[in-house]
């Protein structure tokens, strides 16, 4: 049962399908970003806007 929790709610790169990795950002900043291990795609979260930012080939 808790697998499947997993696999619904964990988020997957478009390119790769490999499992988003969240980076460790400063405890002040409330900006959280997920990005593939091979930089094909990368996700950032603000919560002040309330909106995602999603961009694709992340040097």
């Amino acid at each position: 049962m808790m697998s499947l929790f997993k696999t619904l709610f964990s988020e997957k790169c478009p390119e790769c399908k490999k499992t988003l990795v969240t980076d460790k950002t400063a405890f002040m900043n409330s900006i959280v970003k997920k990005s593939c291990p091979d930089n094909h795609y990368q996700k950032e979260y603000h919560p002040a806007l309330e909106t995602y930012v999603e961009s694709n080939h992340v040097s």
